[in-house]
């Protein structure tokens, strides 16, 4: 995995969308520090012989819609032996837990809100009817004596 690997998905890419290595740069446009990718640098970068900076790989997987779990597999950036369905699954598995942390977040009381709720542990243990324990014959909730 590499540059050139990277460079044989950028040129499936390109012919896939019936762009010319001319067209293709003239899409890319000018990058920083007044650098830009002509004919000549797509196909060096093709044949993976030019360095690819982070501004010009988010340039070609934008103009050339490429997947960016596999562009950085193919570029090799990732440790040896981590996979494209690593990530995915590394990346699901962190948006799930995201999902739960929310939804555990807008389900708790505002701070503070437990201490000034009637029959609350603060209120020096008083009993109140406000809790519910369930019924292990029933499995329905049954109002605390």
């Amino acid at each position: 995995m590499g540059r050139e690997e990277f460079g044989r998905l950028v040129d499936r890419k390109r012919k896939e969308r019936a762009l010319s290595q001319g067209r293709l740069a003239v899409r890319i446009g000018e990058l920083s520090g007044g650098r830009y990718l002509d004919p000549t640098g797509v196909r060096n970068l093709i044949q993976g012989r030019r360095e690819i900076d982070e501004e010009l790989f988010e340039r070609l997987v934008a103009v050339l819609d490429i997947d960016r779990d596999e562009a950085h597999a193919a570029l090799g950036w990732w440790p040896e032996g981590v996979t494209v369905e690593d990530i995915r699954e590394l990346r699901a598995a962190s948006e799930l837990r995201a999902v739960r942390q929310t939804a555990a977040t807008r389900a708790a009381p505002p701070e503070g809100a437990a201490a000034s709720a009637t029959g609350s542990s603060l209120e020096l243990g008083k009993p109140s009817g406000l809790y519910l324990t369930i019924s292990p014959a029933s499995a329905e909730p049954v109002r605390a004596a």
